[in-house]
């Protein structure tokens, strides 16, 4: 249904009529052409609002191809205040080298990571922060998840968390979801990555696709430092 949208259906006005902050992710404007026109129609009041925009790059190789999607979130970024930019994303997205594709040493990229956050704002001096997750996966189950958070000009990293998981899936929307929950509730940044990725491993606990957690559970899970999580 939201494919055949037509850009003209959305009243961006109404819509965003008391909002202080607007989300999307590389896979909205992957849609289709009129949802792409939509977006930016929406990123452009976001500006004049002066509402704050969080995107997650979110690449999908499914939806459109790398030139197309450079095209396109290279020119959205121009309204972006936080960006979520996670393993292919760098490049596929932006085409900034960041990850070269070998999941077995996610961990020990994280010089990587830091270079093409860094890059992102170098490019983007409107993006005031720039969030990552990285993985180092043993097996489809057992893995090491740590976050890192770029905000002037300062790093701010998760400790690791080693994970058993019941169901793989919805750990990056439950990040994205924790860093929106941390930038509305005014969190310090260390605490804001700390939380985010707290939020992100817990969800590798639940089965299907939703992070049935409670904002007490994560701070337990922060609480714990680099915590071992299995069920």
């Amino acid at each position: 249904a939201i494919a055949m949208a037509k850009a003209e259906e959305f009243d961006w006005k109404k819509l965003l009529d008391g909002v202080d902050l607007f989300y999307f992710s590389g896979i909205t404007p992957a849609i289709s052409t009129e949802i792409e026109k939509a977006l930016e129609n929406a990123l452009a009041l976001c500006r004049e609002k002066k509402i704050r925009v969080v995107c997650d790059l979110n690449y999908r190789g499914k939806m459109w191809s790398t030139k197309d999607a450079q095209r396109v979130m290279r020119r959205l970024m121009a309204y972006v205040d936080v960006c979520i930019a996670n393993d292919e994303d760098f490049e596929s997205s932006l085409g900034i080298p960041a990850y070269d594709g070998d999941m077995s040493r996610g961990i020990e990229q994280i010089e990587s990571y830091k270079e093409g956050m860094l890059e992102i704002q170098k490019q983007f001096p409107n993006c005031k922060a720039v969030a990552s997750v990285l993985r180092n996966l043993y097996t489809v189950e057992d893995g090491d998840w740590m976050g890192i958070y770029l905000k002037d000009g300062k790093f701010y990293e998760s400790p690791v968390h080693k994970v058993h998981s019941f169901e793989a899936v919805g750990a990056g929307d439950a990040f994205a979801g924790a860093l929106l929950h941390s930038l509305v509730r005014e969190f310090e940044p260390q605490e804001l990555i700390d939380f985010s990725i707290s939020a992100s491993v817990l969800k590798l606990m639940i089965q299907r696709d939703f992070n049935l957690v409670t904002e007490n559970e994560i701070q337990r899970v922060m609480e714990s430092k680099a915590a071992n999580l299995q069920r």
